[in-house]
């Protein structure tokens, strides 16, 4: 695996997305944090819907996607959150696999 590739598809990068932007009041983030973790989504949602799917792009906003649920998120859904995102990347580094 490059250190672009994805194990998910953008379809699954969309659908995090989704949830993310559902579900950020229970992401237990402060408000800097949020807006932060909203700009990547956004930036992953254009990654995902360009033509053709921008794997660098997708990879990057991922990763720090899965960085703030896991290192900022203390939230009942942060987990599961970064791990879905872990899952997606394909490394298997999200809360629930430590």
């Amino acid at each position: 695996m490059t250190e672009y590739s994805i194990a998910g598809t953008a379809d699954d990068v969309l659908s995090l997305c989704r949830a993310l932007r559902d579900a950020t009041g229970m992401l237990g983030l402060n408000p800097t944090g949020q807006a932060e973790l909203l700009e990547r989504v956004e930036r992953a949602e254009q990654a995902a819907t360009a033509a053709p799917v921008d794997l660098p792009g997708v990879g990057i906003q991922v990763r720090a996607i899965r960085y703030y649920l896991v290192e900022m998120a203390d939230g009942p859904i942060s987990a599961f959150m970064a791990d879905d995102a872990a899952r997606i990347i394909g490394d298997d580094i999200g809360k629930l696999f430590f």
